[in-house]
């Protein structure tokens, strides 16, 4: 039987696969909804992230790249060769296991090599996987939604609109994140390797994943604000630092006056 190209094994996958959605991507849908069936409202946005986080908490819905696409990407053999020894009917139900089969080709491709150059090359290898995935996840997310100008209201020309921000929702309402190579983490929020945050920053532990809450996130902010560590300014040159800062007081007061208070009282030094 003729073996399939790379291309075309990939593509095959995908197609067996049910695809995958990001975060953003389902919540601007149910805002679509919300503001079709219900009428435009400035509730309607934070109704469609929440209930969009509630059902990537309870359904295989990916935030951006996960790890289906990386077995995808990387090990489309191992993948293949897995599903040609169930039925579709097993499949569905192991579907929302498949991190068991990721184990099972981690543990595969971690076999000690023979040689001295070929544990090089693997590590070499590793680490270009590793950092290209933190690239990913390095957009600055503050920067590019609370940096952004108001809109004028088509309702009332002499009113603004401030732009939708919801990167911080998640710590805003009680909720952690993590550290890299993730959608919700610090280095996606400010675009900043980790290693420009303090040393020690609080945190917890879920599983053997470090997370991180407000009072973190709040440490960090201050950390690069003030330029502790000598690097380049966060905030560069041309961007109004008080545009960014004080879209972050207004997001925090829509969840709690007192975390608004608490966030302007420690800004007060950096706004201009």
């Amino acid at each position: 039987m003729k073996r399939k190209s790379l291309a075309r094994l990939k593509s095959d996958l995908w197609n067996r696969l049910r695809p995958e959605v990001d975060l953003a991507t389902l919540a601007n849908d149910i805002r679509k909804f919300l503001r079709q069936h219900v009428g435009e409202s400035a509730r309607n946005v934070n109704a469609a992230h929440n209930l969009a986080r509630y059902l990537t908490g309870k359904y295989s819905v990916s935030r951006k790249w996960g790890d289906l696409n990386w077995l995808i990407d990387y090990h489309p053999d191992d993948l293949d060769a897995f599903l040609d020894r169930i039925d579709s009917r097993e499949f569905e139900e192991s579907r929302k296991k498949y991190d068991e089969v990721l184990r099972l080709i981690q543990k595969k491709s971690r076999v000690k090599p023979q040689k001295a150059a070929e544990a090089e090359q693997s590590r070499k290898k590793s680490k270009i996987r590793y950092d290209w995935r933190r690239r990913l996840y390095r957009q600055g997310l503050i920067i590019k939604q609370f940096g952004r100008a108001p809109s004028l209201s088509l309702l009332d020309l002499h009113s603004k609109i401030p732009p939708e921000s919801p990167c911080l929702d998640i710590l805003l309402s009680g909720e952690a994140i993590r550290m890299a190579g993730h959608w919700d983490s610090f280095e996606n929020l400010f675009g900043e390797d980790r290693h420009r945050f303090p040393k020690s920053l609080r945190h917890e532990r879920s599983g053997r994943t470090k997370v991180y809450y407000l009072n973190a996130f709040i440490e960090c902010l201050i950390h690069l604000l003030a330029n502790r560590d000598g690097g380049k300014q966060w905030l560069p040159q041309g961007l109004d630092r008080g545009v960014v800062l004080r879209g972050i007081i207004e997001r925090a007061n829509r969840f709690s006056p007192e975390i608004g208070d608490m966030l302007a009282e420690k800004l007060r030094p950096y706004l201009p």
